[in-house]
């Protein structure tokens, strides 16, 4: 059971249009080519291989969104006192292929944002990135790793792949009513958003949204999915439900703050492509990011 249909406190309802949902290629035609055994073996293992490598992509992504979630939630609990932070944290993440080619490496620039005495909006927070973004410089390379975040470990070579988004405002309450009654920060619960979009797919997205509890919920963690999470359930690191993508921008509470992170994600995709031109991309799939 998810926590898809309970209100979200200090979430927004979705009032733009949500993304088609995906649809798939033609099948190719023609004649089917044939091949020795031998080599429809090696061909199914290195199917096989590669899937391996996207789902342990994937679930490191979701890792490296959790951790966000995680360290903000401390980050904000030290400082609630003495220079704040607004209950909203974002990364950009980016990926690249072990020398080995049997893993990827996820990497990420961060964001943080300092509480002001004006109200701070998370799509207020996410146009101002979009902005910036869409008025760099055309000529010139624009990196968001310096250009939009506090922080980041990105080497030259990865290769951006998503949004990452940390938001301590959750269904059970904001996080100011979460520091009122927690002892430490590792009760401070939180929610955690992916999103990317899919260039294996036209118009096609990779979403989920999470719920993170603190310890005094056991430290439970709901997830719901669309296409983020391609293992198999019960093969699956956390248990998560597989969700359509309306579900997502229509139920979760989430839904301004996903199509605010669509825009973004677009422009950082565009603007990372850029400045790769005359770099290599070590990854050997998923070349349309």
């Amino acid at each position: 059971m998810t926590a898809l249909a309970e209100p979200q406190s200090g979430a927004y309802q979705p009032h733009l249009p949500i993304p088609h949902p995906r649809t798939p290629y033609p099948p190719q035609t023609g004649g089917v080519v044939w091949q020795p055994p031998g080599e429809q073996q090696r061909a199914r293992e290195a199917a096989d291989a590669e899937t391996l490598v996207r789902q342990n992509l994937e679930w490191s992504l979701f890792e490296r969104a959790h951790a966000l979630s995680a360290r903000h939630a401390s980050a904000a609990w030290e400082r609630r006192f003495n220079r704040p932070l607004v209950p909203y944290a974002l990364a950009a993440l980016f990926r690249q292929r072990t020398p080995d080619g049997n893993s990827m490496v996820v990497t990420a620039a961060t964001r943080l944002w300092l509480a002001g005495p004006e109200p701070s909006d998370p799509v207020d927070l996410l146009a101002a990135l979009v902005q910036i973004a869409r008025t760099r410089d055309p000529r010139r390379p624009w990196d968001v790793r310096t250009a939009l975040a506090n922080r980041h470990d990105v080497p030259d070579e990865a290769a951006y792949t998503g949004l990452a988004f940390s938001s301590l405002d959750t269904r059970t309450g904001t996080f100011a009513q979460a520091c009122a009654t927690a002892r430490s920060e590792l009760q401070i619960p939180g929610t955690i958003l992916y999103l990317a979009g899919d260039p294996a797919m036209p118009g096609g997205q990779r979403a989920l949204v999470a719920d993170r509890r603190g310890t005094d919920g056991h430290n439970a963690l709901t997830i719901s999915s669309h296409e983020a999470l391609s293992t198999p359930v019960i093969l699956s690191r956390w248990p998560y439900t597989r969700v359509a993508l309306s579900l997502l921008y229509e139920r979760s509470g989430y839904g301004r703050v996903l199509q605010a992170m669509t825009e973004l994600d677009r422009e950082i995709h565009a603007a990372d492509a850029q400045r790769r031109v005359t770099g290599t991309d070590t990854s050997s799939w998923w070349k349309g990011v």
